[in-house]
């Protein structure tokens, strides 16, 4: 099982909403079980009890919990990412200082929201490094950011630093794991933003507005 990649995919994907609607039930009821007893307590069983279903339905679109576990992974990161490009999206009229730290928040609070679930998962789940989604979300972290800095062609500049947004999207990526699961003694959650902000803006380098000539002393 375990490889370079590891993708598992359901029997069959829900066409219908009622059928929708209990696929949705059976991975919101796998996301209760791993924050509440790990992935060594996850069975499809148990998971098909908690969201209200019979065995059968649960195996008629996932052969495992392994699969359970994988599509969950996917959805949530999916949901993080809609909420990012939405946030990002709403912040072009601000001043850029202003938009990053409003953006920088709203992606801690998405992974906050999600603190127990995102725990479980990187520390009982041994696959979740191999899913695709999870080279893919960094790579729309960077997406993301990059279309953001689209639209601040005047006010940043990275000219001679082209892998810019990757590395800024995984020092986030490393900086948020490490706030949401051991954030440290003494520093609040505000004070950390506040310096990532900091960071993040020098990483992007905003352009200082140009220096006038000095005037002719013998003018």
């Amino acid at each position: 099982m375990i490889g370079k990649v590891f993708d598992p995919k359901p029997r069959k994907w829900p066409r219908q909403g009622r059928s929708r609607a209990t696929f949705d039930a059976i991975l919101d009821a796998t996301a209760r079980i791993l924050e509440e007893r790990g992935y060594e307590g996850l069975t499809t069983n148990g998971v098909a009890e908690r969201a209200g279903a019979s065995i059968g339905t649960l195996y008629e679109y996932f052969p495992d919990r392994e699969t359970l576990v994988a599509l969950l992974v996917e959805r949530e990161a999916r949901r993080v990412l809609a909420a990012l490009e939405a946030s990002m999206a709403s912040l072009h009229g601000l001043p850029l200082e202003a938009a990053m730290r409003i953006w920088l928040e709203a992606m801690f609070a998405e992974l906050e929201s999600r603190r127990a679930l995102v725990a479980a998962l990187l520390t009982g789940v041994p696959f979740v490094g191999l899913l695709p989604i999870a080279t893919e979300f960094p790579a729309r972290l960077v997406g993301i950011a990059a279309a953001g800095g689209s639209h601040r062609r005047e006010e940043i500049t990275l000219d001679g630093l082209p892998s810019v947004f990757f590395l800024m999207a995984n020092m986030l990526r490393g900086a948020y794991l490490a706030m949401l699961l051991e954030p440290p003694a003494g520093l609040s959650r505000a004070c950390l933003l506040d310096d990532l902000t900091v960071l993040v803006m020098r990483m992007l380098r905003p352009l200082q507005p140009a220096t006038p000539p000095a005037a002719d002393e013998g003018a």
